[in-house]
């Protein structure tokens, strides 16, 4: 018997606002705002701002983890999204961060990831 551990929800987006993905109080409040809105159970988070431009962050869920990297200069944006819990948590917090982030272009792979074979 096979069994789903996981749903991973890989995000690319373009034509995002260069001021969005360079703002780590902005991108706080989206990684505060979806796992609220989803029900996913943030532990910690932890962002670092790059020099000139773009940013890096992670959010540990107790499930798993959310995190996101900035290219401002190309108004591009990658979120992963990793939880061993309900899928439909998962596509509500990728919602959000797409959303929020008013990218021009999406690009959205969602893998089932944890499968264990007994």
């Amino acid at each position: 018997m096979a069994r789903k551990k996981g749903t991973h929800i890989l995000l690319e987006l373009w034509g995002c606002p260069k001021i969005l993905l360079d703002d780590i109080l902005f991108m706080k409040k989206v990684f505060e705002k979806s796992c609220k809105a989803s029900g996913l159970k943030k532990l910690w988070m932890k962002f670092h701002k790059f020099n000139p431009h773009g940013l890096t962050g992670l959010a540990l869920l107790s499930t798993s983890h959310i995190s996101v990297h900035s290219w401002p200069e190309y108004n591009y944006v990658t979120i992963d999204i990793y939880a061993c819990d309900d899928k439909e948590k998962v596509i509500k917090a990728a919602k959000i961060f797409v959303n929020e982030l008013k990218p021009k272009r999406v690009k959205k792979t969602i893998l089932k990831r944890g499968y264990i074979v007994k």
